[in-house]
């Protein structure tokens, strides 16, 4: 369900304007994009993550 700033509500789907409209207000109401930040925060993460799975799988083959 979209968010409508503008009357400070959430709006229903079925509420929406065939443009996707607040039918209060008028404001055209989408999704917000994704901040650059998390995109970022994703990208570090899943290196992190890539770079602790090698250690450890290296960790297993030379301690077997």
């Amino acid at each position: 369900m979209p968010w409508c700033d503008t009357c400070d509500r959430m709006v229903e789907d079925e509420e929406l304007t065939e443009e996707g409209e607040c039918p209060e207000c008028g404001e055209r109401l989408g999704h917000r994009k994704v901040p650059w930040h998390f995109k970022l925060l994703i990208a570090a993460t899943t290196v992190y993550l890539g770079w602790r799975a090698y250690q450890g799988i290296g960790w297993v083959v030379h301690h077997a």
